[in-house]
């Protein structure tokens, strides 16, 4: 009986380990983990697209580019023209970041977190936004009146990968609810990548 609570143990150990490495997201599929132009409106233009360069580096406890078996990065940026009347996403950043394992993704989002927490901005925690394995996001505001510009930054984990997104626009023009709309069309990219 002993035994065969043994082998049941590691057998189950072996396909729950199995099955993460089964979702596991390839190195090839790095660039189509985040926005691509389809995924906004016409009306913005993207102006930096590509591999996380060292002026990428977020700094703090993910200063390392190899950081927690990180294997590389891909970014991609958007913006559009506007006014302070102009209603919904002026700049939206989208990231993904690929680790060798689950477990280096796990570290590096709460890396995030801390460095979010720690940063010389006051970044406001906002409810768990529901996406990927984990997540976690935050808003701020700098400026006042009507030019004051609100930020958003969605953070979240799926597998071995960690993705976030920034967006910002003016003052009681962006909701959260549409900095979550990219943020789960970037969402879907990554599934599909790591049910493919």
């Amino acid at each position: 009986m002993r035994r065969a609570l043994l082998v049941l143990s590691v057998l189950l150990a072996g396909c729950s380990f199995g099955g993460e490495e089964r979702n596991a997201v390839e190195l090839g599929e790095l660039s189509s983990l985040v926005l691509q132009a389809e995924d906004l409106p016409p009306v913005f233009e993207q102006f930096d697209e590509g591999r996380q360069a060292l002026a990428d580096n977020p700094g703090g406890g993910r200063a390392d580019p190899q950081r927690f078996g990180r294997q590389d990065g891909w970014k991609s940026r958007y913006r559009r023209q506007g006014t302070p009347r102009t209603e919904g996403p002026l700049v939206v950043e989208s990231r993904a970041d690929l680790f060798d394992s689950t477990g280096g993704a796990e570290d590096e989002l709460e890396a995030a977190r801390e460095d979010l927490e720690a940063g010389a901005l006051e970044w406001e925690p906002i409810d768990e936004p529901g996406l990927g394995d984990e997540s976690f996001a935050a808003t701020l505001v700098q400026g006042g009146g009507t030019s004051g510009v609100r930020f958003y930054q969605v953070v979240w984990r799926q597998a071995n990968v960690t993705a976030s997104l920034s967006v910002n626009g003016f003052e009681g023009r962006l909701a959260l609810a549409e900095a979550l709309e990219l943020a789960r069309k970037q969402e879907r990219r990554i599934s599909d990548a790591s049910s493919g």
